[in-house]
């Protein structure tokens, strides 16, 4: 294989669709989805006769970058949880103030 027909492969391109995301909502599941398609073509090449380093190197390369989108996206998914969870306490905090408390006498 030349060492840049792995680029043709399925794997390469729903990596790279995983990379380029820009939609937080989305970006778990381009990741979840490169992960499969990797896991396809590693068990493929275990089939296929031939060294595959260059793909092999690529795959562990991808694999790293997955590994940094996977946390960057926990941290971003944990920061709106703690904005969303601020902002819950600010709304409560506003409406305790307008309800009548009862007279305890």
């Amino acid at each position: 294989m030349d060492k840049r027909d792995y680029d043709q492969q399925k794997w390469y391109a729903v990596y790279e669709a995983a990379v380029v995301e820009l939609q937080q909502s989305l970006m778990a599941g381009r990741i979840a989805d490169a992960r499969a398609e990797i896991v396809k073509r590693v068990e493929a090449l275990r089939n296929i006769p031939g060294l595959h380093k260059e793909e092999q190197h690529a795959i562990e390369d991808a694999l790293q970058n997955l590994r940094f989108l996977e946390r960057e996206d926990a941290a971003i998914t944990a920061e709106e949880e703690r904005n969303q969870a601020a902002a819950t306490l600010k709304r409560l905090l506003e409406i305790a103030s307008k309800i009548e408390r009862p007279n305890d006498g």
